[in-house]
């Protein structure tokens, strides 16, 4: 009698897993990079207006879920130099909230960094960066990684 508890326990166990891996596989959203800013003027002691970082995306919205999600913007510092003393760069993860696109199934978003700030570190030297791209369901389920060809930004 055991056994036969056991066994249909088993059964409901991979029913069970089988309706969430199906149930989950429509749902990921599929996103894309189109173009982003590779050369950045982070360099605001000329007097010359700073530039941004501005990176186009495309999406298809799987049933309308990624809505109200969470886009994450993932920076690695490449640069063989060290920051001098005293030259933070802050977090190197940025969250933001995305907007309610009312189930559209396609569309395209633009993401800008300001290059005073987070892009634009102390020092006087240029700095490099690649990006990963990603964004979450409200439900938690992650979208494709992006990763971003390198961004420069200059200081000279």
């Amino acid at each position: 009698m055991k056994l036969g508890y056991l066994l249909l326990f088993a059964f409901f166990a991979v029913l069970g897993i089988y309706a969430c891996v199906k149930g989950n596989t429509g749902k990921k959203a599929q996103l894309s990079l189109e173009s982003i800013t590779k050369v950045v003027n982070g360099n605001d002691t000329t007097g010359q207006a700073l530039d941004s970082m501005t990176a186009l995306f495309k999406f298809t919205n799987a049933g309308g879920t990624l809505g109200n999600g969470t886009f994450v913007s993932i920076r690695y510092r490449i640069n063989q130099l060290t920051l001098p003393q005293g030259d933070t760069v802050g977090a190197d993860t940025l969250y933001s909230t995305i907007p309610d696109f009312g189930g559209v199934s396609k569309g395209e978003f633009k993401y800008v960094l300001d290059a005073q700030g987070y892009l634009s570190q102390n020092s006087t030297a240029n700095d490099t960066f690649v990006f990963k791209f990603y964004a979450l369901t409200p439900d938690s389920i992650a979208s494709d990684t992006v990763t971003s060809p390198p961004v420069v930004i200059t200081k000279s």
